[in-house]
């Protein structure tokens, strides 16, 4: 019997970008945002390919979270990278008061610390014939200071994350 030992480097993920959109909140609690999030994933294994299966972007307010979306399944050559998109949100969806009054304080001072988890299922193939087993992994991007700057129309209802953001695995 012949065994093939695989050692993969695990992938990395960068946050390019993240964006957040009509941010409100009411008194009764509820809370709206889209959420724009673009990652850049990145497989350092020059002789394997990587298969992600699924890929869940989630959005945290503390301890809290906000919404999540899965991105389809994708490949990653040996030593490239992909770029990977995700767009989402809530519709006045009700959180406990110490969420949305959080949101709502730090919104005021023009920024809301967001976190981002990236929780991707990936398995590595070795000239594809050759295949590792599924591995979990979560990938922690903290703290992401989403800025938001008042225009002439006193609007800061939208936010931007200021510089691109390396995540680690958790």
């Amino acid at each position: 019997m012949l065994w093939i030992v695989i050692k993969p480097v695990l992938p990395s993920f960068q946050l390019n970008s993240v964006t957040v959109s009509s941010l409100s909140t009411t008194s009764d609690g509820d809370l709206t945002a889209t959420f724009d999030v673009a990652v850049n994933s990145r497989n350092p294994n020059a002789n394997l390919t990587l298969s992600c299966e699924s890929l869940e972007v989630t959005v945290w307010f503390g301890h809290r979270t906000i919404a999540s979306a899965s991105v389809g399944p994708f490949w990653l050559e040996g030593a490239s990278e992909s770029p990977v998109r995700a767009r989402f949100g809530v519709d006045r969806k009700m959180f406990p008061r110490g969420v949305v009054n959080g949101v709502a304080q730090q919104q005021a001072r023009g920024y809301v610390d967001f976190r981002v988890t990236l929780l991707a299922r990936v398995r590595f193939w070795w000239h594809g014939a050759v295949r590792t087993r599924v591995r979990p992994l979560t990938f922690e991007c903290y703290p992401l200071n989403i800025v938001f700057h008042s225009d002439d129309d006193n609007n800061s209802d939208t936010g931007r994350m200021e510089a691109p953001y390396e995540c680690y695995v958790i």
